[in-house]
């Protein structure tokens, strides 16, 4: 018969059974009298004794059983009976710490349905486990996340994520230097933004840049809670509103359908075979080309590393785009005349979303994973863990 080595130094094996999938293992404490949780004195004297179930780690491929046998010892000072408590398993649990810790690493980057079926647990029993963990785990990264940012100055950057059909968002709040997610909260009005700025107690005076897009509703929320804290406008969604202008002209020609890849793409990234198609198109449509070349002129003002030269190209474009026959170019050149010192700001501060993107679509798939939450706080629950616990935790620590 095997030996098993349980590696509990609190325990001792008294006999153990051997089955075909399983290992029974009878144990007791080795230490014979404890300190009365009451008054305080030491105590010797066994009350009863009982037999308790409790699952640890699986060995080789088979489940492994504790049966403890429990002792209630009796003070003799204050005359109150207790049972004997142990490191390994927690008061009314069936599973000892290192197992529930097993099963709750197992759950992550995976459903709690199918470890349920490869561990042969009750789905409700390891979700009870799974989300107990949990919430230890939260507490504890919780506390470290915001003593980590209570030594410097804080960079956030604020995003919506889609959860559900018909425009239900979770607006994200993440911090753009540690990359880790501070907390979420339903809708992305002002209010609700509001409520997810207070919940997380984040002071004016540490809170130096804001890093987000154009959703107004979001400004008007910063200057409520954060009014000297600097907004910098997310280039990414600067240019997607160039690119989608440009896209809205490309549509006005039928034949041009399948021209969408070379008109979008940067000039520079083409290879030459698609930089000889595409002079062929904007020779053939030469309303398209001044579209596409005020793309190409507004990519060049990400390339500025000048702040002075960075406004005076802006502006240049603003005029130009004003100028130019297209409607949705019109637009453009208003909203970048709205949101224009913010924008600019990007070449002050240089800080993106990009994490906050990255995050959003793992956020996405946890969604995906579990086809979609009904219960929104287990939900940012998850998100906490697997979008910032185990990605930067070295960061954090």
């Amino acid at each position: 018969m095997l030996s098993i080595s349980l590696e509990l130094p609190e325990f001792e094996v008294i006999k153990q059974l051997s089955f075909s999938n399983q290992y029974f293992v009878h144990v007791q404490k080795k230490c014979h009298e404890e300190r009365c949780p009451y008054c305080g004195f030491m105590t010797s004297y066994v009350h009863d004794r009982r037999t308790r179930k409790v699952r640890d780690l699986p060995i080789l491929n088979h489940s492994v059983c504790l049966f403890v046998l429990v002792k209630r010892y009796q003070c003799q000072n204050c005359q109150s009976v207790f049972s004997e408590p142990y490191e390994s398993i927690q008061p009314n649990k069936h599973q000892t710490n290192r197992y529930r810790e097993y099963l709750f690493e197992l759950c992550q980057d995976t459903t709690i349905q199918d470890v349920s079926r490869k561990q042969k647990i009750p789905y409700s029993t390891l979700e009870r486990i799974y989300y107990s963990v949990a919430q230890e785990k939260a507490a504890l990264h919780q506390k470290q996340i915001h003593e980590a940012l209570d030594k410097d100055e804080l960079v956030l950057s604020l995003d919506e994520v889609s959860v559900r059909k018909g425009h239900r968002y979770e607006t994200v709040l993440t911090e753009a230097k540690l990359g880790c997610v501070i907390g979420m909260h339903k809708d992305r009005d002002c209010d609700s933004t509001i409520q997810l700025f207070n919940q997380n107690v984040l002071s004016s005076q540490t809170v130096q840049t804001i890093v987000l897009d154009m959703w107004e509703p979001y400004h008007k929320a910063i200057q409520s809670v954060f009014p000297l804290a600097t907004i910098v406008i997310d280039k990414y969604h600067v240019v997607q509103k160039v690119t989608q202008a440009l896209d809205k002209v490309r549509k006005g020609f039928a034949k041009l359908k399948k021209a969408r890849f070379l008109l979008l793409k940067g000039y520079e990234s083409l290879q030459d075979h698609q930089k000889a198609r595409l002079e062929e198109i904007l020779e053939e449509y030469p309303e398209l080309a001044c579209a596409y070349y005020l793309k190409e002129l507004f990519r060049d003002f990400y390339k500025l590393t000048d702040y002075d030269d960075a406004h005076d190209l802006l502006e240049e474009w603003i005029q130009l785009a004003r100028n130019s026959p297209y409607s949705s170019f019109h637009k453009v050149a208003n909203t970048l005349e709205k949101w224009k010192a913010p924008i600019l700001q990007y070449f002050l501060s240089p800080y993106t979303n990009a994490r906050t993107e990255g995050t959003n679509h793992k956020i996405k798939n946890i969604k995906r994973r579990a086809y979609g939450y009904r219960n929104l706080k287990r939900f940012r629950l998850r998100v906490f863990l697997e979008c910032t616990g185990n990605t930067n935790v070295d960061q954090i620590t």
